[in-house]
């Protein structure tokens, strides 16, 4: 799918829908997200032969953020084609160590389960920051730093036509979520300065709920940028109501359960923001983290 001249929609297939990846098509070839580990041989390369293309020409992959989805065919890519990777400075060390993003959960909220994210590992040539200016040939690629998601979470912004490449960093209200595994305060913070900026394309990582589209135009960007932040205070409203409720305080697997509303971790942090409120109560009962009212 073809979003603006010469920048291109790939649908990496993912579960039961796909994971995005942007392609900018010039003299070289920019890819922004290089989705699951088979995803280059699968949709990626196959997609750049349809344009008469060769993955050869890869001279930089850029990564909204480095969770295994988005991240897992740099590597390869990497391998193929000798080109650079860009990620921001927040995700070199989960590029380089895959198992990092659980063992930190695991330290936050000790007993959740935990599911392997394990891809191919791969070193960052470029570690960019907010508000730089990517080597994307013929075009002003910024860097927009939207955390919350994940600490590295980013928009890379297509200044001329006002396009976001939002990656997860954009969360609507997709299948129970917001998905949230860094902070939900920093997501809200991420979404308000994304609604102080005139945007008229996301490319969203996913087809995410509430318009179950990978690419939003006009009003709908703004909309979907709302709808997420009235995910995320409604999600906090239930939490809190919930432990209200509860005669005893409640790890975070009972709220879980008993909200059945939200993946674990982003239970998680809701309950770390509501803390930080003062609307909830920390305790710890040997190695197990309560919460109540």
């Amino acid at each position: 799918m073809e979003i603006v001249d010469g920048i291109f929609l790939i649908k990496n297939p993912h579960r039961h829908y796909f994971v995005s990846s942007c392609l900018f098509v010039g003299d070289s070839l920019t890819l922004v997200d290089a989705g699951r580990e088979e995803s280059p041989e699968d949709s990626i390369y196959p997609y750049i032969y349809r344009l008469g293309r060769d993955p050869s020409e890869i001279s930089l992959v850029i990564l909204t953020h480095a969770h295994w989805d988005h991240c897992a065919g740099a590597a390869k890519i990497k391998r193929d084609s000798g080109c650079k990777v860009a990620v921001h400075r927040n995700g070199m060390a989960y590029l380089k160590d895959p198992d990092l993003l659980n063992r930190e959960r695991a330290e936050r909220f000790p007993g959740v389960p935990l599911k392997s994210m394990e891809f191919e590992t791969v070193d960052a040539d470029i570690d960019f920051l907010d508000g730089d200016v990517l080597p994307v040939q013929g075009r002003k690629v910024r860097v927009l730093h939207t955390p919350g998601h994940s600490p590295c979470s980013c928009c890379i912004v297509e200044e001329k036509n006002r396009i976001v490449i939002a990656g997860d960093a954009i969360q609507g209200r997709g299948e129970g979520r917001p998905l949230i595994f860094h902070s939900v305060d920093a997501y809200v913070d991420s979404m308000r300065r994304l609604l102080d900026i005139t945007i008229e394309v996301i490319v969203s990582g996913h087809p995410f709920p509430p318009s179950e589209k990978a690419v939003l135009r006009g009003e709908e960007t703004s909309m979907h940028i709302r709808e997420s932040l009235s995910a995320v205070e409604e999600l906090k409203n239930l939490v809190r109501g919930t432990l209200k409720k509860s005669s005893k305080p409640m790890n975070v697997m009972q709220v879980h359960r008993a909200i059945s509303a939200a993946p674990l971790f982003t239970i998680g942090c809701v309950l770390e923001s509501l803390v930080v409120q003062g609307a909830v109560q920390r305790l710890k009962l040997g190695n197990e983290q309560l919460w109540a009212v």
